[in-house]
């Protein structure tokens, strides 16, 4: 405390005592040395390496922080000749230490901050700034720091001056005003949203607001080099700042939750909840003990780092299509979050020391807040207001709406039942079209049933020729009493059919469905009359209600289509293979049981052709698989320019390939192989425009009814026959016997 009320008698004072003498403050930054390790002490407890003058165990450092080569080391001395000055009440000012010091003068302690133990290490106590008294006679004299640190950074931090001591008392209280009035306005915010949070509809919103000015507020707080001269317990005002710094974002993510809606990030509520359970469990392991409080920090950082950049994403989001007070509470979180970056940088000595103004960020997103919230209650209140006067008009008009709604809706029970028929209608053309064996059986029934569905609405149907690009005219139904007497044209090319078929007294419906392969697909289109006055003297719907009745209709047979499509092409892709595109070994198998009885029925000749590429897996090891599916299609592709129509070439597995030839005999069969392997043998094969080595193939063969075999074991011996092939030195066509 005394030092408290000198510095404020000091700050009081100073514009007489400045006019008697001016304080000098020098930067102690040249002539540091520093030595890994830890003095061994005298039997008077006086360390060794204080007293030797030998140079050669010390190393020179620009700065008295994190030396090269640090591995595990925990501990390491400092050293440097106190420059020279003319003083009266000198005092050596540190900024911080990682983490705790002593200091000797001339082999003498006069400094220790944290107590070391009989192995020179000992526990966090807090960072605070050291005030070291030194003699009036230090200049040119050697001071010694011995620090322990298990921490990331060992060493000095910050500045590191020597000035008188009443200079440096009154730059404290002067640079802590700046704090104290940064935090007390933060806290009163705090205090007044609770207030106006009473009192309001909207809690949640104040309370976020307090939750993040209470934390600022005491982060800024704890950040006070004042507090110190109030209380000496850094470990105190470190806990403080811990909780108000880890709660500063689960403040923030709230508030930017509550304030950027309907525009929302999925994961916020997730970056909150991690960092509030942070918070408990950091805090409370330190307090038990496990961990130190100092170690909590560099994991936090770089949690809230990655969170703020993450927050800032929104940011794209509301400069695109957000409201002004959106756009103004991200750009007070956007100049906010560049200051606790830039803090982070500065406190793992990512840039050069500096002291960032973090109080006026954090007070700067605060009043933002306030503002928003205060200007959009104001607003909320004028809607009241306004909606209050406008509540009358609005009850008139709807009465006077009522009556006719009223008559409105005898039309709407006529309409009504006119859709439950046609409804009908559509679910029984649904439930044929979903019995039919595929899209060209469906479309046949659609084309049947489309008539009875639009009626009494004339029309036509068109069906969509792809080949050709026209639109060919299948059927059409004319209104008798309309104007529509006259049939459409039959035929419309994909060009003229917006100059041909469009006008203001038609509808033109293109039905579409999703094809597997294709995308979006036009099936075809309805051409259909739009309704202007009552059908049949009793049906008084409007053009609307038929549009959104057909439009519906529509949208079912397209998806009924683009079911049935996506079946075909699922029953399609069972039996082929993904990547050559031939038929699988499932289709062989079903094939080949039925081939086999046939030709054992009807004496009719069976071939079965067993073939794999040589080294292949070899050839994967040296080029990559990439390549070797390369190789596979093209493969294939000589097996299809090779073989009949009629043959059936399917991918037995990896590199092995089996062709299925019904009909033809043992000479023709090795004939066909002999040809696949010399192109297979001649073939050049690239992969992304490099030659790839030569490839052979190796060729088993099993024919029915040459061979004294059974048709159902000719895929057994053929493949016996491709084993022997392989046996004989590959490259080559083997036949079974």
């Amino acid at each position: 405390m005394r030092y408290l009320f000198a510095a404020l008698l000091t700050l009081i004072c100073w514009p007489q005592w400045q006019s008697c003498w001016a304080g000098v403050e020098i930067e102690v930054d040249q002539g540091w040395e520093y030595r890994w390790g830890d003095s061994p002490f005298t039997a008077d407890g006086e360390p060794v390496w204080a007293q030797e003058e030998a140079s050669d165990q010390w190393s020179s450092i620009v700065f008295p922080s994190n030396p090269p080569g640090r591995g595990s080391q925990t501990n390491v001395w400092y050293r440097v000749i106190l420059p020279d000055g003319d003083w009266r009440d000198p005092v050596l000012y540190i900024f911080s230490v990682d983490l705790i010091v002593e200091v000797y003068l001339d082999g003498r302690k006069i400094y220790q901050f944290g107590h070391f133990d009989q192995a020179g290490k000992g526990r966090f106590e807090g960072w605070p700034w050291h005030m070291i008294p030194l003699p009036v006679d230090c200049s040119g004299k050697r001071l010694y720091f011995r620090i322990y640190s298990d921490y990331q950074d060992i060493g000095l931090w910050g500045q590191i001056r020597i000035m008188e001591r009443v200079d440096l008392l009154q730059e404290i209280v002067r640079n802590s005003i700046e704090r104290l009035v940064t935090s007390g306005i933060s806290i009163l915010i705090a205090f007044l949203s609770l207030i106006f949070g009473l009192f309001n509809r909207e809690r949640g919103n104040f309370g976020s607001i307090a939750l993040f000015a209470l934390a600022s507020g005491c982060m800024v707080l704890s950040g006070s080099q004042l507090n110190l001269l109030l209380f000496d317990r850094p470990l105190f005002w470190d806990y403080m700042g811990a909780i108000s710094y880890y709660t500063v974002p689960v403040a923030m993510v709230i508030l930017l939750e509550r304030w950027l809606k309907p525009i929302r990030v999925p994961w916020m509520g997730l970056i909150w909840r991690f960092h509030l359970l942070y918070l408990v469990g950091a805090v409370g392991l330190s307090l038990a003990g496990v961990v130190s409080l100092a170690d909590t920090y560099p994991i936090f950082d770089g949690c809230f780092a990655i969170s703020l950049t993450l927050l800032l994403i929104p940011a794209v989001q509301i400069a695109a299509r957000g409201s002004s007070d959106q756009k103004a509470l991200l750009a007070a979180y956007a100049v906010l979050s560049l200051l606790l970056l830039l803090d982070m940088a500065v406190a793992h000595s990512l840039v050069h020391w500096f002291q960032v103004p973090i109080a006026w960020g954090a007070l700067a997103f605060s009043l933002a807040v306030v503002i928003i919230s205060l200007r959009h209650y104001a607003r909320t209140q004028t809607a009241l207001r306004a909606m209050n006067v406008s509540l009358e008009q609005e009850v008139r008009k709807r009465t006077a709406a009522l009556a006719r709604l009223v008559r409105r809706e005898r039309q709407r029970a006529r309409m009504l039942g006119i859709e439950n028929k046609k409804r009908a209608e559509l679910e029984n053309i649904l439930t044929d079209l979903q019995n039919s064996g595929g899209v060209i059986e469906a479309n046949e029934i659609l084309i049947r049933c489309l008539p009875a569905l639009c009626r009494p609405l004339a029309g036509a149907y068109y069906q969509r020729d792809e080949p050709e690009g026209v639109y060919r005219l299948l059927d059409f139904w004319l209104d008798p009493s309309g104007p529509d007497r006259a049939p459409p044209p039959v035929s419309v090319s994909a060009t003229e059919v917006f100059r041909l078929l469009s006008d203001d007294n038609h509808w033109r419906l293109p039905l579409l469905y999703e094809d597997p392969r294709r995308g979006e697909c036009e099936l075809g289109m309805l051409w259909l009359r739009i309704p202007e006055a009552p059908i049949d003297g009793e049906l008084s719907g409007t053009g609307t209600s038929w549009r959104q009745l057909i439009d519906l209709g529509l949208e079912k047979i397209g998806l009924v289509f683009s079911q049935l499509s996506l079946h075909s092409e699922l029953r399609r892709l069972s039996y082929e293979d993904g990547l050559t595109g031939v038929k699988n070994r499932r289709f062989l198998d079903e094939v080949f049981s039925r081939e086999a009885a046939l030709a054992k029925r009807h004496g009719r000749a069976l071939s079965v052709i067993m073939c794999d590429v040589d080294h292949f897996k070899r050839f994967n090891d040296t080029y990559g698989h990439a390549a070797g599916d390369v190789v596979l299609k093209r493969v294939a592709g000589l097996l299809a320019s090779v073989f009949r129509q009629t043959d059936l070439i399917c991918r037995y597995g990896g590199e092995e390939f089996c062709v299925l030839m019904p009909g033809t005999q043992v000479e023709g069969c090795q004939q066909r192989a002999e040809d696949l392997r010399q192109r297979v043998e001649s073939e050049s094969f690239e992969y992304e425009g490099h030659a790839l080595g030569p490839l052979t193939i190796s060729v088993g063969i099993a024919a029915w009814p040459e061979m004294p075999i059974a048709p159902e074991s000719l895929i057994v011996f053929a493949d016996q026959a491709l084993y022997r092939a392989k046996q004989s030195g590959r490259n080559r066509v083997e036949i079974y016997h």
